[in-house]
């Protein structure tokens, strides 16, 4: 046998076993996030809405989301948590086709450009495409790394017919996505 077809095998029996780890510990334990939405912009029943959307999408992956207003007296995002800001006034040229934006590794802040969300016309409504905006971003978090499947929720760029899926059912994660989302989980620990 070719020592690349060698290689190659071996390397999706170490992908498989690290899945067969990972969901047999979510099986066990689903995983629990704190997140703090800072909504100056968007209308309180998209907003629920998207959260609503999110949080599904995320519970079958073994992650419940628990959603809350503003970060706590003081602004400071408690330990672990995640603190959202949606933004009204994005200027043009600010990262100019991204619908939000994150640090991975710094792990705590996302901007959400609502506006751009809003304004964009799309085959999915604005709180759809908000749910999948706010599941994209979290999951960069979650995995603490920059990088984007070539499917689902974690494209880097979705097109016509992602957003027409979206409006049906929402854009699934991969068993990579899912994988890296739980070792992020394993490594904060």
């Amino acid at each position: 046998m070719p020592k690349r077809l060698v290689l190659t095998e071996l390397m999706k029996i170490t992908v498989m076993a690290a899945i067969v780890a990972v969901a047999g510990v979510s099986a066990r334990a689903e995983q629990k996030m704190i997140i703090y939405v800072s909504n100056e912009a968007t209308p309180s029943p998209v907003l629920q809405l998207a959260e609503a959307t999110a949080a599904g999408m995320f519970s079958g992956s073994g992650v419940r989301i628990e959603w809350h207003g503003q970060t706590p007296d003081g602004g400071q995002v408690p330990r672990g948590a995640i603190a959202i800001r949606l933004a009204l006034q994005t200027p043009a040229g600010f990262l100019p086709r991204a619908l939000a934006f994150t640090r991975p590794f710094e792990g705590v802040h996302i901007t959400v450009f609502w506006d751009r969300i809003q304004q964009a016309t799309r085959s999915a409504s604005p709180a759809i495409v908000l749910g999948h905006v706010l599941v994209h971003e979290i999951t960069h978090i979650l995995q603490g790394i920059d990088r984007h499947s070539d499917s689902g929720v974690m494209k880097a760029r979705w097109t016509d017919k992602d957003y027409a899926a979206m409006a049906w059912k929402p854009l699934p994660f991969t068993q990579e996505d899912i994988l890296l989302i739980h070792l992020g989980f394993r490594s904060k620990l």
